[in-house]
C-alpha cells in the first residue's frame, strides 16, 4: 500500500495572500489543468436553476406582487430569499423629504395657530410621501394653502425631477382664516437616515431635520417550500411576497436588488469564466467532402463502367463510394 501523503502546509511566516497565489497557480493534486477547469466548470454550471419567475399581481400591481422561483437546488431558497430580502429593505435609492421649514415655527414641538394637527404630525405625514425623484442633486419644495379645509399632496410645487406619487395624503387640517407657508427639502438616498444627520452644519433658524427612509421598498417576506423537478421532490421552491411605496414595481425592485448583489459578488471571483466543454466528436469524425456531390460523369471513366454505373442508378460520386467491394 503506499505510503499516505501529508497534506501541504504554510510556512508560519507566510502571508495568506502568498498561499493563496500558490494554491491558484498548482491545480489539485491528481488533476491536470484541463480537468481542474471542467471540475470548477461543473460547479456553477450543473446546478438546476428556474426557467423563469412566475409574477402573480396583487391587487394594486404597480405596489404588491409574488414573485415565485423554482426550481432551486437545496438550501438555495433560503440563501437567496434572505439576502436578497436584506438587499431590498436596506440598499435601493430612493426619494424622500430630509427638511422643513415652516413660516411662524421655531422647532418641531410647535404649535401653530388656526392647524389643528402640531408639528410632529405634520412631520408625520410628510414623511409618508411617496416620491419618485430622478433629480440628484436637493430640491426644494413649496406649499402654500389657506383654510378653511384640509392641505393635500397635491398642493405641493411641483418642480422638476419630482414627483410625488400620491396626491391625496392630507398633511394638515387647517381652520378658517388660516395659512400655512412650508418649504420641504427632498433628497435622494438609501436605507433609513436619522434627523440629526439631515440638519446641515450652517443650518437656518426654524429648519426641521426629518429623519428619512429613503428605501421604495415597504415590506419583502420570502416563504420556501419543497417542489419537484420530474421525479425529484428534493428541490425548493422561493416565493418573495413585495410591497413597495408606487415609485417602482415589485418586479423592477427585484432586479434592482439581484443586480446589486451580483455586483458585489463579482469581487470574490478570482478567474476568468472557462469556455464551454465540448464534446470533440467532430475532431473524431471526418470532415464532410464536397466532391460527394459530384456526378460521376466527371470522372474519366470507360464507357463500359460509365454504363453500369448508370444501370446501378449511381449518379453521384457519394452514391459510389457506399458500394462495397463485393457490390462493386
Amino acid at each position: 500500500m503506499p505510503a499516505a501523503q501529508a497534506a501541504p502546509r504554510l510556512d508560519d511566516d507566510a502571508s495568506p495572500g502568498a498561499g493563496v497565489k500558490a494554491a491558484h497557480r498548482a491545480p489539485p493534486h491528481g488533476l491536470k489543468r484541463g480537468e481542474e477547469e471542467t471540475v470548477i466548470h461543473k460547479n456553477w454550471q450543473e446546478l438546476i436553476k428556474p426557467n423563469a419567475l412566475e409574477v402573480i399581481p396583487g391587487a394594486d400591481p404597480k405596489r404588491r406582487a409574488r414573485i415565485i422561483a423554482e426550481p432551486l437546488e437545496r438550501g438555495f431558497g433560503m440563501t437567496l430569499g434572505n439576502a436578497l430580502r436584506r438587499v431590498l429593505l436596506s440598499s435601493l435609492q430612493g426619494g424622500a423629504v430630509t427638511s422643513i421649514q415652516i413660516e411662524g415655527v421655531l422647532h418641531e414641538f410647535s404649535s401653530i395657530p388656526g392647524i389643528r394637527e402640531d408639528v410632529t404630525d405634520i412631520v408625520l405625514n410628510i414623511k409618508q410621501l411617496p416620491i419618485r425623484m430622478t433629480a440628484d442633486q436637493p430640491k426644494r419644495l413649496h406649499l402654500t394653502a389657506a383654510g378653511p379645509g384640509e392641505v393635500k399632496a397635491g398642493q405641493i410645487s411641483e418642480v422638476a425631477g419630482v414627483e410625488i406619487l400620491d396626491k391625496d395624503i392630507v398633511i394638515c387640517t387647517l381652520d378658517e382664516d388660516a395659512t400655512l407657508n412650508m418649504e420641504l427639502t427632498v433628497e435622494s438616498g438609501k436605507g433609513y437616515v436619522p434627523a440629526d444627520r439631515n440638519r446641515p452644519e450652517d443650518a437656518p433658524i426654524g429648519l426641521i431635520p426629518v429623519d428619512a427612509l429613503f428605501s421604495p421598498v415597504k415590506r419583502v417576506a420570502y416563504k420556501v417550500e419543497n417542489t419537484r423537478e420530474g421525479q425529484i421532490l428534493d428541490y425548493d421552491k422561493l416565493t418573495l411576497e413585495i410591497e413597495t411605496d408606487g415609485t417602482v414595481t415589485p418586479e423592477d425592485a427585484l432586479a434592482f436588488a439581484a443586480r446589486i448583489l451580483q455586483d458585489q459578488l463579482q469581487l470574490f471571483i478570482n478567474f476568468e469564466e472557462p469556455r464551454q466543454v465540448e464534446e470533440r466528436r467532430e475532431e473524431e469524425e471526418p470532415l464532410f467532402n464536397r466532391n460527394f456531390l459530384r456526378k460521376v460523369d466527371e470522372l474519366e471513366l470507360s464507357v463500359r463502367s460509365a454504363n453500369c454505373l448508370k444501370n446501378d442508378n449511381i449518379v453521384y460520386i457519394g452514391d459510389l463510394i457506399q458500394k462495397t467491394e463485393a457490390e462493386m
